[in-house]
């Protein structure tokens, strides 16, 4: 059987300690991912009909549950119908997900 001796007792210990935070970061990055994304949409949602002079705001606002950030709302009905604008135009159907 082969023996190693440590030559350099610093850089013995400076290596082992980036290596420990490396399998850690390693591990909490898997432990805290959200789960695999899928194309299929699940998500419960809400078809509304957009009205002249609807906003995305406005249809948040409506849409939107007690105690919520309207502004999040927001963002997740951009993200939701794959918009790359606020702009919405009269006779669009917009989805809303049904947020608890």
């Amino acid at each position: 059987m082969k023996k190693y001796r440590i030559v350099n007792k610093q850089r013995f210990y400076l290596f082992t300690t980036i290596l420990m935070v490396l399998v850690f970061t390693l591990v909490f990055t898997i432990l805290n991912s959200k789960g695999a994304h899928s194309l299929v949409l699940e998500e419960d949602y809400i078809e509304v009909l957009v009205m002249e002079g609807d906003t995305l705001w406005d249809i948040a606002l409506r849409n939107m549950p007690d105690k919520y950030d309207v502004r999040y709302l927001v963002y997740k009905l951009k993200e939701f119908n794959s918009l790359d604008t606020a702009y919405i135009y009269p006779g669009d159907i917009i989805f809303v997900p049904v947020l608890e």
